[in-house]
């Protein structure tokens, strides 16, 4: 089954053009978010990422007006493909449509089988980890180890990173706290999902979602401990599956337990850290639930341990020790930064807009460009060129897009 993809159109003449919303009415695998025809319903769409791909009909309105939504569209939401579709024959009317962003040109009329193959060149350039995304659980070996400030820093990084947007999902159901770390009240949350009596997919996972202006897409905990209660394994599992048809990495916060919906996010994970510091009760918790985990048959190479708060000159115990003691590497470590970490956590703001140069936020920064080089390849990853600030170009902080 062919990926499915979400097309907005984007028409000037939107109210009565019926035959251009034809062109994609009647495709499999292709699902028609909106039809627009002005720039601020679709700049919605697009700041919600909920589009994989903007049909822009050319055929309407000047040449440069034309090809300036194009390039809109194409700052905007760099990872959104975007179709030209025109009955011009024109080559230089082509190039420059291709020059102001169109990734696939479509000539009216339209010949099915060209317009099938140029959406299914979308989905293998623009959507090519939608059947491979990585799944990353963090669970921490004792309480205050700081698995939900590495969980949420390490969505943002890889969204850094990556320059696409990565899931993030409160799994500590009953006191979770995923969503105040971002200073926001989502509307919805996994247990939403959970009662509808419908069918758990894309589509209905989306309407959860609150998406952070930094790349962030957060599903929440329940607002009640009695709505924690009415979530089964089952249902996680589809939340959690759809996710991955959505982004290139979901990052899984997991409470410190091991319960059927715990170990249902552990068997969908590529990757489970498990995270410690570098004192006696974290680490003798640490062993208990690293052979849990292999007792649960969750992969041995699949188990990476994760050193957090470290403090190499105060530490009796060294990365070295704990390598030794487990037989296999360290997969990374993180320094203790409590000063900016905890302004962080207070505030609602990550550490890379309240402390960029904070070494605790530098090594998780590192560690997101490792998973997102080996997951997606080098040439994959956007340049740095702009750094941080660019994150937030033309858009508002987060502490007053949460409502500060």
């Amino acid at each position: 089954m062919a990926m499915n993809l979400r097309i907005c159109l984007f028409d000037k003449a939107a109210a009565t053009n019926t035959p251009f919303r034809d062109i994609f009415a009647n495709l499999e695998d292709v699902t028609i978010v909106d039809h627009c025809a002005h720039w601020n319903q679709l700049q919605q769409h697009l700041q919600c990422a909920n589009v994989d791909a903007v049909a822009v009909n050319l055929d309407t309105g000047e040449e440069s007006p034309r090809f300036m939504s194009i390039q809109r569209i194409a700052e905007l939401a760099p990872d959104c493909a975007v179709i030209g579709v025109s009955g011009e024959t024109n080559p230089d009317f082509i190039i420059g449509a291709m020059r102001a962003g169109c990734t696939q040109f479509v000539r009216t009329p339209v010949d099915p089988v060209d317009l099938n193959a140029a959406l299914e060149r979308i989905r293998k350039r623009h959507l090519p980890v939608a059947e491979g995304c990585q799944q990353i659980a963090i669970m921490g070996a004792h309480g205050g180890a700081g698995t939900t400030t590495l969980a949420c820093n390490l969505a943002l990084e890889l969204g850094h990173v990556t320059g696409r947007r990565a899931g993030l999902v409160d799994l500590d159901l009953q006191f979770g706290d995923v969503a105040c770390a971002f200073d926001r009240t989502p509307k919805f949350s996994i247990a939403d999902l959970c009662r509808t009596g419908a069918e758990i997919d894309r589509t209905l996972v989306e309407t959860a979602l609150d998406a952070l202006p930094n790349n962030v897409s957060l599903l929440a905990r329940p607002e009640t401990l009695e709505d924690s209660e009415q979530i089964h394994p089952e249902a996680v599992e589809h939340v959690l599956r759809a996710l991955a048809q959505m982004f290139p990495f979901v990052v899984v916060d997991l409470p410190r337990a091991f319960t059927f919906v715990t170990l249902s996010a552990l068997n969908l994970s590529s990757r489970v850290f498990l995270v410690s510091q570098l004192a006696v009760p974290f680490l003798r918790n640490a062993t208990r639930i690293y052979h849990a985990l292999l007792h649960t048959g969750i992969k041995e190479e699949c188990i990476e341990l994760v050193l957090n708060r470290s403090n190499a000159d105060h530490e009796r115990i060294k990365p070295a020790d704990v390598e030794k003691h487990f037989g296999r590497p360290v997969f990374a470590v993180v320094p203790n930064d409590y000063k900016h970490v905890t302004a962080s956590r207070d505030l609602g703001n990550p550490i890379q807009a309240s402390a960029p140069n904070s070494p605790a936020r530098l090594a998780i920064r590192n560690l997101a460009r490792r998973l997102a080089t080996a997951h997606l390849g080098a040439d994959a990853l956007p340049s740095e060129r702009r750094g941080f600030l660019g994150l937030f170009a033309k858009k508002r902080p987060l502490a007053a897009a949460a409502g500060r």
